[in-house]
């Protein structure tokens, strides 16, 4: 089950349990995937960022039950010590003209999971 359809299975769940905390918050998280993805449900890719931002302005305003809301959809990131165990087994750093040109490759082949920025710490530790 994609993010968009467990937010609405949240939604459903809430109703029948009442809870109208999570019941507002996921129809707000909800009506964001609606308007970026133009009422159409975003592909995962596009609602990791989305919720990315929103975690973002809930953890700024302080709002923990929102934060913890936003973490149960959002895929775990990788450590730095996991992306660079991944990295030295799967991505050949003398393939690129510079080490950091394979952030994108990186990024591409792990998704919401390695981070643009934390794939380019692990690989500046790498290769000092």
């Amino acid at each position: 089950m994609g993010i968009y359809e467990a937010i609405k299975e949240t939604i459903k769940e809430a109703m029948k349990a009442r809870d109208q905390e999570t019941l507002e918050f996921a129809r707000v998280v909800k009506a964001e995937l609606d308007r970026k993805g133009d009422g159409k449900p975003l592909p995962d890719e596009e609602a990791v960022k989305v919720l990315r931002a929103l975690k973002e302005i809930a953890l700024e305003q302080g709002n923990a039950f929102e934060a913890e809301f936003l973490d149960r959809f959002l895929p775990k990131e990788m450590t730095e010590e996991e992306l660079e165990a991944w990295i030295r087994e799967n991505i050949d750093l003398t393939q690129f003209k510079t080490p950091l040109a394979a952030i994108g490759a990186v990024t591409k082949a792990l998704g919401p999971k390695a981070p643009g920025e934390r794939v380019r710490r692990v690989i500046e530790r790498m290769v000092r």
